[in-house]
Parts: C-alpha cells; structure tokens; sequence
C-alpha cells in the first residue's frame, strides 16, 4: 500500500479550495463551458478508476470487498458522467452547483475541525471522523454561497435553482457517505492509495495529493450533480 497524505493545515485546505474554485469559475466560461465538462467528466472517471484499482488490491489480498457498496458508487460516478457530457447547462448553473458543493464540503472541513465533538449515531459506523457541527457546517455554508451566487451572477429564480441552493447540500451529504462507505470497504483511508507507485496514474494522481484522490474530491459533487440535472 503506498504512502498516504498527512492532513493539511486548515489555512492551507481552504487556500487549495479557493484556487480549485477559480479553476472551476474559469472554464466554465470558456468554450461555451466544453473545458469545464470535460474537466469535470475526467474527474468523474478517475474517480471510477481510483475505485476498481484499490478493488483489485483488495481482492489480491482477500479482503472480501463487497461489490454491491462499490458498485453503489461507481453508478452513481458512471450517471454524474454521461450527464455532464448529455445535458448542458449556463455558465451561471454550473458556477451554481459545483460552487455550493464546495462551500459545503468547505463549511463542513471548518465547523467539523473547530466545533466538531459529537458524532451522529447513524453515520458512525460508515464515516467515523463526521460530526454535527461538520453536518451543520456544510448546509450553513452550501445554503449561503448557493443564494450569493443567485444573487451576483443574477440567475432566474426558477424552481431548480431555488431548490437547489436550498438542499443540494442534502445531496452532497449523501454522496459523502456514499463515498466513505466504498473506501471503507475497500480498506483504505485516502482514495489514491495503491495507485502512486502507477507509471500514468501516479502521476495524474500527484496533481490531487493536497486533495487525497479525486474520490475524495467528486463523491459529493457526482450525487449533487444528478440531483441538479433531476431538479432542472
């Protein structure tokens, strides 16, 4: 198993948040928002391929991995692409659902490592570190950033947008668990184990180590994505 990544500073996870959301700003609207898709839809895919290569490493050292936890999210992985590439979407809409998984994966870091103490019954078992004031974090933060973002870039208020900002965070708590349910499984604490020491992949790899694997990254964005493109 190669080596893992220690956790960040937290000055130093939010300074790589917002250098990643000015990426995402950026190609959004460039190309009438093909660099973005295609970014997106290569973050998607890598995410699968993190999955089924720590997959293989389980199963050569007779984990027993479930398939059904796996395979759970690679679907979900699977349908975030093929839609990002089959319905397109406003620069504003884009900016719109991945700054509000951002905010909520941010507010989540935040409130969990400074107020963070009790841990939910329920999702104990499947992401251990998660706490309430983490939960909290991500909605307070989603919510806000979703309706500043409404608010400066003038997006319509339409039912998608309105029901978005105000929930997507649900969804990216759900793709969260979902994604720590498939690692946990598989054994590993960080998505891009067992894929450094890969010729290719290593070194697409080493571009998200601040990150820890680009599962890490995309869990929650591929559930709030689908539930986006549901809403619209």
């Amino acid at each position: 198993m190669s080596d893992t990544v220690p956790k960040l500073p937290l000055k130093q996870e939010i300074v790589d948040t917002l250098i990643i959301c000015a990426t995402y700003v950026a190609t959004a609207f460039m190309g009438g928002g093909w660099p973005f898709r295609i970014l997106i839809g290569f973050c998607f895919v890598m995410s699968i391929i993190e999955i089924y290569v720590n997959a293989a490493y389980a199963d050569a050292n007779k984990n027993n991995v479930s398939v059904i936890r796996c395979s759970l999210m690679t679907v979900v992985l699977v349908t975030a692409t093929l839609a990002i590439f089959y319905k397109r979407l406003s620069p504003e809409q884009y900016v719109l659902w991945i700054g509000t998984v951002t905010a909520a994966d941010a507010g989540g870091l935040f409130f969990g490592r400074i107020f963070g103490k009790r841990r939910p019954f329920l999702t104990r078992r499947i992401s251990p570190n998660k706490t309430y004031a983490g939960y909290i974090g991500e909605a307070l933060s989603s919510v806000i950033v979703g309706w500043l973002i409404i608010a400066i870039m003038k997006i319509p208020l339409q039912t998608a947008a309105i029901y978005y900002a105000s929930t997507g965070f649900v969804a990216c708590v759900i793709g969260d668990l979902l994604g720590s349910a498939a690692k946990r499984e598989l054994g590993i604490k960080n998505s891009e184990e067992n894929l450094l020491d890969k010729p290719v992949l290593g070194k697409i790899e080493k571009l998200m180590r601040s990150r820890h694997g680009f599962l890490d990254c995309f869990d929650s964005a591929s559930v709030a994505f689908i539930y986006f493109i549901i809403l619209l």
